[in-house]
């Protein structure tokens, strides 16, 4: 196998996001079984010694970072601003997981996989962000990021649910706007019944 080519010169924090990138591009293609240093490596055309310089761990330091890379595209246009009608909201924060989810992107492919990762690393890393999804829903619902313990436990499993409809929606090839008029409809229910509930 040939040396990689000579590395552009970039900051620390740019290799640090383009390796990243790359790594999550790969892992959402191929999955994190068959993710490989060596890939991430050549494409980036730098030596395995520039990874390690980065992500000491490897694989798994790779793979946190394309989580958090990640979750930082699916979460970071939620809008929660209570002086935007609670429909314009969820239209745009429900466009926003169905075009993730459609492709799906590369960010989605992570984030699926990281949620059938055991390691407690990646738990942690991948609870972040569900937590800022959960966190944004309750404010535009609740009116705030932190209601009861039982209108947390219905959003988190509401979120869980949401996720593998638009799975099932993707790989059934159905039409995203009625996906998305369920998914409202449902979030709708299970806050209806939360405050009754209490």
């Amino acid at each position: 196998m040939s040396a990689p080519a000579p590395a552009r010169r970039l900051s620390p924090e740019a290799r640090r996001d383009q390796l990243a990138g790359i790594a999550q591009e790969l892992i959402a293609a191929d999955g994190y079984a068959s993710f490989s240093l060596d890939a991430v490596a050549e494409r980036a055309g730098v030596t395995r010694n520039l990874l390690y310089h980065y992500f000491p761990r490897g694989r798994l330091d790779l793979f946190l970072a394309a989580i958090e890379r990640g979750g930082e595209q699916l979460t970071e246009d939620w809008v929660t601003d209570s002086d935007v009608p609670l429909a314009e909201r969820q239209t745009a924060n429900f466009a926003r997981m169905l075009e993730h989810a459609a492709g799906p992107s590369a960010a989605w492919s992570v984030h699926r996989q990281a949620r059938a990762v055991g390691d407690p690393e990646v738990q942690k890393m991948h609870g972040r962000y569900i937590g800022r999804v959960v966190e944004a829903i309750c404010r535009n619902n609740f009116g705030t990021a932190k209601p009861p313990k039982l209108a947390l436990a219905a959003i988190r499993s509401y979120v869980a649910f949401a996720e593998t409809m638009l799975d099932q929606a993707r790989e059934q090839r159905l039409e995203l706007e009625p996906v998305g008029t369920v998914l409202v409809v449902t979030l709708d229910a299970v806050v209806t019944n939360v405050r009754r509930a209490r």
